[in-house]
Order: structure tokens, then C-alpha cells, then sequence
């Protein structure tokens, strides 16, 4: 069972847990397709820049990935990225909110 204090914060003890905390963190619009922009760049640019042994470009579209995501967060949420308190779930729910978003087809 997830615990939630006023502050709205959560210490899920599984990824399902997490992820009900994550989309209620990240429930603008605008923020969400930030974070689907940021993840198709960071992931289609490390890709390339794998492929071509470039650790510069991998590196760099990673970061602008990332980049992207904080600033909805920061910019249209007005929230602490979720990534600093738990990576690991933040990346798993990020791409399940993404691949959700494709999905349904609600962008």
C-alpha cells in the first residue's frame, strides 16, 4: 500500500505503486508530450550516435532528452523532477506513460 504525505510524495513499494504516483505528478498535457518529445529524441539520437560510434551525439541527445522532460516538469508542472528521488521507476513509468500515450493515441 503506497504512502503518500501532504506533500504529495510516495514511497511505492513497486513499480505499479509508482507509476499511479507518477502520472498524477505529471497529469498537464503539455507536460506529458514534453516528456514523449524528449524520450523519441534521447532515444532515436543515442541510438544513432551508437551506431555510428559517436559518444558525443549519443550523449548529447540523451541530455537533450532529459532536458526536455525537466523542463516540463519545471517549466509547466512546477515540480521537482521525479527522476532525482527514484530513477529507476521514474525512467520505467516515463516510458510506460509514453508508450500509453502512443497507444491510445491521445497526444
Amino acid at each position: 500500500m503506497p504512502i503518500i504525505n501532504a506533500s504529495f510524495e510516495i514511497q511505492a513499494s513497486n513499480h505499479r505503486e509508482y507509476h499511479v504516483y507518477y502520472l498524477a505528478k505529471h497529469g498537464d498535457q503539455w507536460c506529458r508530450r514534453l516528456h514523449l518529445i524528449g524520450t523519441v529524441v534521447g532515444v532515436s539520437g543515442a541510438i544513432v550516435g551508437l551506431v555510428r560510434r559517436d559518444p558525443v551525439l549519443a550523449g548529447g541527445a540523451a541530455a537533450a532528452g532529459i532536458g526536455l522532460a525537466v523542463a516540463g516538469d519545471v517549466g509547466l508542472q512546477h515540480i521537482t523532477p521525479t527522476e532525482v528521488r527514484n530513477p529507476i521507476y521514474s525512467v520505467m513509468s516515463n516510458f510506460k506513460m509514453c508508450y500509453d500515450m502512443v497507444k491510445s493515441k491521445k497526444l
